[in-house]
């Protein structure tokens, strides 16, 4: 999994949120000031600690980050980095017509000046991070999926399922990321072990990104498995996943309601079928 730290001037924000919405869908981690730094925080430490657990640093170059002195700093801070070999790679995205800073104007920049051409500098983006881009006819097909399609593994007629809830946390079961130094997979105990059909649900919650911070997270047996840095943990996972947690289980509970009422009607024609056919056999002349 690839991971991007956006160096930015506020004013670009809205380009730069819609950017980092396509990257986290693309399953790639961002780093969005935004979303990590709190009041309080050094900003030169909780940028140079956020540059450092990202594998790539994304530049955006306008007219408004050339003359910030904070954007300066980022791309200082990252290209020394880069420099002393320390795994960080700076990518320069031009989002309008300016001079790249003489520390970047070596680096074969994406143009990104062309509204029209988004998708292909896009494209070039996602190689240049090493990700494989999701098919636009399979992104499509996810996105125009109703959010009520239901599996078919639910058999006969079912009673409803006790509520899954998250009880706490499995701390000897945390595993550290072998790629970044950053990110955790941290266990989190369900109530119980969720069925194939929870899971299904669970997952479609999770199908959308719904803000930057946006992480990976699945199902290991009665765990739900969250990568993420330790301090982003409490702010921002654990309300996402009691959220889908609850979604999953509202989602189960109206499958089971709609599936025994189709399945009391198909049994009701059965049974209706059945008495028309008796009164024909019954009507069988034997004489």
């Amino acid at each position: 999994m690839s991971s991007v730290f956006l160096s930015h001037n506020s004013k670009d924000k809205p380009w730069v949120r819609n950017l980092a919405e396509r990257l986290i869908a693309d399953e790639v981690i961002v780093w969005l000031d935004e979303a990590e730094i709190n009041i309080g925080d050094s900003l030169i430490e909780k940028i140079s600690a956020g540059i450092h657990d990202m594998r790539f640093v994304a530049a955006i170059i306008s007219k408004n980050s050339v003359e910030s002195s904070w954007v300066q700093k980022e791309i200082s801070i990252a290209m020394s980095k880069e420099i002393s070999g320390r795994e960080v790679t700076v990518l320069p995205l031009v989002i309008d017509n300016c001079d790249l800073p003489t520390s970047l104007s070596d680096k074969l920049y994406a143009d990104f000046t062309n509204p029209n051409e988004f998708e292909i500098s896009y494209s070039k983006l996602l190689r240049a991070l090493g990700v494989e881009e999701t098919p636009k006819a399979i992104k499509q097909q996810k996105s125009s999926q109703p959010k009520q399609s239901k599996p078919q593994s639910l058999p006969g007629d079912v009673p409803h399922e006790q509520e899954i809830k998250i009880v706490g946390i499995v701390k000897e079961r945390t595993k550290q990321d072998r790629e970044y130094s950053g990110l955790q997979d941290y266990y989190l105990q369900l109530s119980k072990t969720p069925s194939r059909d929870w899971v299904h649900f669970f997952d479609q919650s999770r199908g959308f990104a719904r803000h930057s911070m946006w992480r990976r997270a699945w199902i290991e047996g009665d765990c739900i498995v969250v990568k993420c840095a330790l301090d982003e943990l409490n702010r921002y996972h654990l309300k996402d996943l009691k959220h889908d947690v609850a979604e999953a289980n509202r989602e189960l509970e109206k499958h089971i309601d709609e599936y025994n009422a189709n399945s009391r009607i198909q049994a009701e024609l059965e049974e209706a079928k059945r008495i028309e056919r008796d009164k024909h056999l019954d009507d069988l002349d034997f004489s």
